[in-house]
């Protein structure tokens, strides 16, 4: 082929819009069959050993391919200004780099700190034109979009192609500080995803600034491209490989070729408005994806539920913004629905209506210490109905430069160590664990950057994350108001049904013994201050004071502390809430251990600490390590510092480790249940406190969260009064009871089966108690398992084991269409027609 076939048949594959013109065009050209001018990806025949171990997900595989190109960027700023890109003088970390490279001389002397949501839209705009991705193909539910990524990052050399984008497990960014990609698997996780035939094309040219005329081969400075396939096992090749098309020598050496390249000053790479492949490029990349698999998010990707809500929350906060493009057919529409920024969802939640869609003092930053790795947990509140917008079912999202490399969902906060299932529906945590170290990174995180690793880090972790919400004074203020709306003007009605489960455990001892009951709050609701909701907090941007609750300046705190337990202490202070967090001039909390007159990082020995400011309250949670011994008495000093200080705050602490919290002593500790003389030696748990009850009639089934449905039996909530116990250190979970009054079964029942002259409230009452009857089992159960296995296994619980809440509702949803029958059925029995059954032989 000439320059010009080679260029046609470039442009042909990139306008191609699915597998079969793919397929057609290459089988025009001689190519499709021809396996002398195929080569094996990465020259390595297993290469699907390492291709089909990538991230699980289309979404997550997606978000690789942009970081990709986030990096290309960066690393074309500055190798264009001649930096070496591992040497010193390279910016030593992603932030720096876009200050370097993208803010300095464009932002009229502001700080930015590298953060895109400190720039204006035009800046965002403007920067977003140099990284796009397209959707072209067909439209929504008749098949699989075609995608497009085109960035004006540094380009490859064709010759660089097998180094680069072809390359598996080598080491080409691994010494670059500045650059998110580490593991040099070429984005190959999109490869599965792709089609049936798993098509890539890669077009690319390499920077002339970055030339700068000195070329190593003569086609250094000309466009290459090659096509990626996948080869289905075959003969004895047991597995599939991943093949490239690299036609050129291949004559002189089958197989071993190298890609097609041809020379042109521009390619029509970039997107413009709803028109693809319309803006031209002297240099940079073209990465498609032929009918990309997204389920659920064919429709309009710029749309509320398309693909940019979900990037938006894989990439919370993007180094880079990158500009969007609905080019498929039939999506019309005024020019701003075909194009937007992608910016992250911080700067989505920083803009889109704060007051509408967030809590009042939220969000909160909190700083965090786990086995002497520092993150930062920001707790966004969203109102009733306004998280859904931002989040599925991801709870806790774990982030390092702005990508999503993890996430627990929103079971985490129904966990009895947290007490949160009132806010649940409602919370997201963003952790940003860039500052853990490079091993850190490796034991929390797989490789695929799309979900976490089983470990003691992440066992410490989530910890810490238990302890930090369930102590959040704000989220306890909200869940409490939450509740209070939610049950409060339907608990009057549920206290007969409340007194009619009281008084039958009173005359059931073995129910009462079996299940433990506690007494029941005269007030189920905590006491609120008056006024205390109306006063917004007012902080100073620099604090004037920090120093511990109640006390003076210069005061110097004794505490007693169970090793056992943590160690928490309180300061005051006027610094506004996010004063610890803020991405320009934050200020500094660091903690350390006084030996003489040497001062030792704790998060250096050991210790798991999180420091959490509120409305001038700042609460330190200290975890001892395991060092730590009964009778150490340990000293501490805390500095609070920012940039105007000319000395920082520093409030000294002393805590003496006392022995471990007996159970059962009110300290926190575990009650010491009571057992039977000479019965079963186990360990039975905690007793259960009597439930609030609370009918759920059908007017109020949109009310409930999660919705209730005409199936719906029995929904329990932990209300958080177990948590709140003794610090949060008590086992005791104490539940609010939802019961479905209009559950089709029970409606049917009363309707078709109710005998002549029977009362209908006792057929509801025998309803409703079954139902919570067998909740109560179920809770009960779960206590007693988790007792018996290892209760510390927090990777088991949050993805293996389903919630006990969701347990109950699917449990009770199954029994209800039985249990009224089958109490009738029961009753009926007698011993004259069990002695008739047994006397035949027959089952009764």
């Amino acid at each position: 082929m000439n320059n010009e076939q080679k260029r046609d048949l470039c442009l042909a594959l990139m306008r191609a819009d699915s597998e079969a013109a793919v397929i057609g065009i290459l089988t025009a050209a001689g190519l499709w069959e021809n396996k002398r001018v195929w080569r094996l990806y990465g020259d390595r025949e297993n290469n699907f050993s390492t291709i089909g171990n990538q991230q699980n997900r289309p979404d997550a595989a997606l978000v690789e391919k942009l970081v990709n190109s986030v990096d290309a960027r960066l690393m074309h700023e500055c190798l264009a200004r001649g930096i070496n890109a591992e040497s010193p003088a390279a910016p030593q970390s992603i932030r720096e780099a876009v200050v370097k490279f993208f803010e300095d001389g464009r932002t009229s002397g502001s700080v930015f700190g590298g953060q895109v949501k400190a720039w204006d839209n035009e800046m965002r705009r403007d920067v977003a034109r140099g990284i796009t991705l397209a959707a072209t193909g067909v439209k929504g539910q008749e098949g699989d979009p075609c995608l497009t990524i085109a960035d004006l990052g540094e380009g490859q050399t064709p010759r660089q192609f097998l180094e680069t984008f072809l390359s598996l497990e080598k080491s080409n960014k691994l010494r670059i500080p500045f650059v998110q990609g580490k593991f040099n698997m070429g984005g190959t996780g999109v490869l599965e995803f792709c089609g049936k035939k798993n098509f890539q094309l890669i077009i690319s040219r390499r920077s002339p600034r970055i030339l700068n005329g000195n070329f190593n081969h003569p086609t250094d400075d000309e466009w290459g491209f090659t096509l990626v396939r996948r080869e289905d096992p075959s003969g004895n090749r047991r597995s599939s490989s991943y093949i490239f098309l690299a036609p050129v020598d291949a004559d002189a050496h089958p197989q071993q070729g190298e890609v097609l390249t041809f020379a042109a000053e521009k390619m029509p790479i970039f997107p413009d408005g709803a028109e693809p492949y319309a803006r031209e490029a002297e240099w940079g990349t073209l990465i498609k994806l032929y009918e990309y698999s997204l389920p659920g998010h064919r429709s309009h990707i710029l749309r509320k539920a398309g693909l940019l809500s979900r990037l938006e929350l894989l990439l919370p906060e993007l180094a880079l913004p990158i500009r969007l493009h609905e080019c498929r057919p039939g999506y019309g529409g005024h020019p701003g629905s075909y194009e937007t920024t992608l910016t992250g969802l911080g700067v989505r939640l920083d803009e889109g209506g704060r007051a509408e869609n967030l809590e009042s003092d939220f969000p909160v930053s909190v700083e965090m210490t786990c086995a002497g790795e520092p993150m930062t947990a920001t707790i966004f509140a969203f109102k009733k109905g306004r998280a859904e917008t931002y989040r599925k079912s991801e709870g806790i999202i774990f982030a390092v430069n702005g990508q999503t490399h993890g996430y627990l969902t929103v079971d985490f906060f129904r966990r009895g160590k947290v007490g949160l299932s009132y806010l649940a529906d409602s919370i997201l945590v963003i952790v940003d664990c860039t500052k853990i170290t490079g091993r850190g990174r490796e034991l929390l995180f797989m490789n695929s950057r799309d979900r976490l690793r089983d470990g003691d880090l992440r066992k410490q972790v989530e910890q810490e994350l238990e302890d930090l919400l369930k102590n959040q004074q704000g989220l306890r203020d909200l869940r409490e108001r939450r509740r209070r709306e939610e049950i409060q003007s339907r608990i009057e009605d549920s206290k007969p049904l409340e007194q009619i489960l009281e008084s039958l455990l009173k005359h059931s001892p073995t129910l009462a013994n079996l299940f433990l009951f506690g007494k029941h709050a005269s007030n189920p609701f905590k006491q609120i201050k008056t006024g205390a909701e109306d006063k917004p907090y007012q902080g100073e941007t620099y604090p004037t004071f920090f120093n511990f609750k109640a006390k003076d300046p210069g005061y110097e705190l004794n505490r007693d502390a169970h090793i056992n337990m943590r160690c928490r202490i309180a300061f005051e202070t006027d610094a506004v809430n996010d004063y610890l967090s803020r991405s320009v001039d934050p200020g500094t909390f660091s903690l350390f251990v006084l030996a003489g007159e040497d001062r030792r990082e704790v998060k250096d020995l050991g210790f798991a600490s999180n420091v959490n400011l509120q409305n001038g309250i700042a609460n330190l949670s200290i975890k001892f390590p395991e060092t730590c011994q009964v009778g150490d008495t340990l000293k501490f000093v805390a500095v609070v510092n920012d940039a105007t200080r000319p000395e920082p705050f520093e409030n000294r602490f002393n805590v003496r480790v006392q022995k471990p919290a007996e159970p059962g002593s009110g300290q926190g500790g575990r009650e010491k249940p009571p057992k039977s003389e000479g019965g079963d030696e186990r360990e039975m748990p905690g007793g259960l406190d009597l439930p609030e009850c609370i009918r759920v009639p059908k007017e109020k089934w949109n009310e409930q969260s999660p919705p209730f449905d005409q199936h719906t039996a029995l929904v329990v909530k932990d209300n958080g009064k177990g948590a709140d116990a003794a610090n949060g250190e008590s086992e005791k979970i104490i539940y609010d009871f939802f019961i479905n009054a209009d559950n089709v079964h029970l409606q049917r029942f009363l309707k078709y089966e109710l005998k002549g002259g029977e009362d209908d409230k006792v057929a509801k009452s025998r309803f409703e108690l079954g139902m919570m009857l067998t909740g109560l089992a179920l809770i009960y159960q779960d206590k007693l398992d988790r007792k018996q296995g290892d209760a510390n296994d927090y990777a088991a619980e949050s993805e293996s084991k389903e919630p006990i809440e969701k347990r109950v509702a699917s449990a009770t949803k199954a029994l209800a269409p039985f249990l009224l029958p089958m109490i009738d059925a029961l009753g009926a029995l007698d011993e004259e027609k069990v002695g008739v059954g047994s006397a035949s032989g027959e089952a009764t």
